[in-house]
């Protein structure tokens, strides 16, 4: 065995230092890189509630938990190290239309939304490599438009427009096996506690201040 390496094993010192050097299988990001997104989608194809048109209201928000992303690849540039790496980032936006005189009256469309990344990142070893994506989405604005119909028949088609903005972070990953230092294995965590009922719960709470803070405290803080 080489000496002069660093080996699994045990450690010695005080608690306040690892114990041992372990072996563990990781994703580890060789490379990454944030943009942000921001664009306007428009759908012709909802389903709208019966009613007149100019009674409708419409909310749009992103569904929690919908951002994902699909088709990713990494194309190495003059056989690498760096590569460009595509993805497609995705979220699903939530379209409520409502009828403003009777608000038992509405739709509720889930429409999925994506952008299209294709950035530059090191890529050393392309095939085996993994694209990662973290990305929030927000919906900004929502509005429904009608649209002349140019057929004979005097109709009108309405039109829901929205504009969304991500932020993107796009990853390059391999799994790898590295050397840390640690602390032994985690101990047993403390005990749940239970929640009380709501009277417990207030008479917990510290008095809020009743008045306004002085200039003289703002200025001291």
């Amino acid at each position: 065995m080489d000496k002069t390496k660093i080996w699994p094993g045990r450690l010695t010192g005080n608690c306040q230092e690892p114990t041992e050097i372990v072996c563990i299988w990781v994703k580890k990001i060789y490379d990454a890189c944030s943009q942000k997104e921001c664009e306007e989608f428009f759908f012709d194809d909802l389903k709208f509630p019966k009613g007149d048109v100019e009674n409708f209201t419409v909310e749009c928000s992103i569904k929690p938990c919908s951002e994902t992303f699909y088709d990713w690849s990494i194309e190495p540039i003059d056989e690498g190290p760096l590569g460009i790496v595509r993805v497609r980032v995705c979220a699903v936006l939530e379209i409520i239309i409502r009828d403003s005189e009777d608000t038992s009256n509405y739709t509720v469309n889930c429409e999925e939304i994506c952008f299209l990344k294709e950035v530059i990142l090191y890529a050393p070893d392309p095939i085996h490599m993994q694209v990662l994506v973290e990305s929030i989405f927000e919906s900004l604005t929502c509005a429904i438009e009608v649209e002349e119909n140019s057929s004979a028949e005097a109709s009108v088609k309405p039109l829901v427009t929205a504009t969304v903005g991500a932020f993107i972070i796009v990853k390059t990953a391999l799994k790898v096996q590295l050397l840390i230092p640690a602390f032994g294995f985690c101990p047993a965590p403390p005990e749940c506690e239970e929640l009380g009922d709501v009277c417990e719960q207030f008479l917990e709470r510290p008095f809020p201040p009743f008045f306004p803070p002085q200039l003289t405290d703002l200025n001291n803080s």
